[in-house]
């Protein structure tokens, strides 16, 4: 083969790693590691590259992943305690709310309270049954009852509110009125002058019932209680 022809041939380049290590016994020692051996390590390093670049790439796309949730995180945080501010101050409006509203219930439990106790002691016969002074006598009888004899020109009046219940006679009086004060109470009113009510009237404490004259100056005045006759002295109020 000639010279030129050897020239032509693409010579393939070699490399060899020479590594010196100094022995215990003061020798230098020489070690080569071929061309075969580099290209392994080469490829081993660049995989090992690679490897490491997709780890970081995956890395840091997961640590995007991380940062995007902890910034929702953070917005949705952000939303709670707004929202809870607001509830906390809806809460603080309620409960004034609810004072208020408590205070109005409690002063109308108080005045249906005291309107009803009004009411109950309106029906109660303690009132005075003349619309002026009177003199007083008990009268004698089986049942209870105590005689007024008022001025003319005065009126008999009722005791408490109450409805008319009857309107009758009997034989020792023209006209006998019986009030019912639906709280088992009954006042009974005897006297010989015309009824300025009727049966099924309603009426109030001071209504009259008659108008005293020169012939009808004398009331029988009873009161009975669960229909059981009761001591007109016992409930009535001689200052009304």
């Amino acid at each position: 083969m000639s010279d030129t022809e050897g020239s032509r041939r693409k010579r393939k380049s070699t490399y060899t790693l020479m590594i010196f290590a100094d022995s215990k016994d003061g020798h230098i020692r020489q070690m080569g590691i071929g061309p075969g051996l580099i290209e392994s390590l080469t490829v081993i390093v660049l995989a090992a590259i690679t490897i490491l670049s997709i780890i970081c790439h995956r890395e840091a796309e997961r640590i995007e992943v991380l940062e995007a949730e902890t910034a929702g995180q953070q917005e949705e945080i952000t939303r709670l305690t707004e929202e809870n501010a607001d509830l906390v101050d809806l809460r603080e409006e309620l409960t004034d709310k609810v004072i208020i509203l408590s205070d109005t219930i409690n002063q109308k439990v108080e005045e249906e309270e005291a309107m009803e106790q009004a009411r109950a002691q309106a029906h109660m016969p303690v009132g005075f049954p003349m619309s002026s002074s009177a003199s007083l006598e008990e009268a004698d009888g089986e049942n209870p009852m105590v005689k007024l004899n008022g001025a003319e020109g005065n009126s008999i009046i009722s005791a408490a509110d109450g409805t008319v219940a009857s309107i009758t006679t009997d034989s020792g009086y023209l006209h006998c009125i019986r009030i019912d004060h639906g709280n088992g109470y009954n006042s009974i009113y005897r006297n010989d002058g015309e009824a300025m009510v009727k049966e099924g009237d309603e009426v109030v404490r001071g209504a009259i019932l008659y108008v005293i004259g020169e012939d009808n100056t004398e009331l029988g005045y009873q009161i009975t209680y669960d229909e059981k006759y009761i001591d007109p002295m016992d409930l009535i109020n001689i200052d009304g």
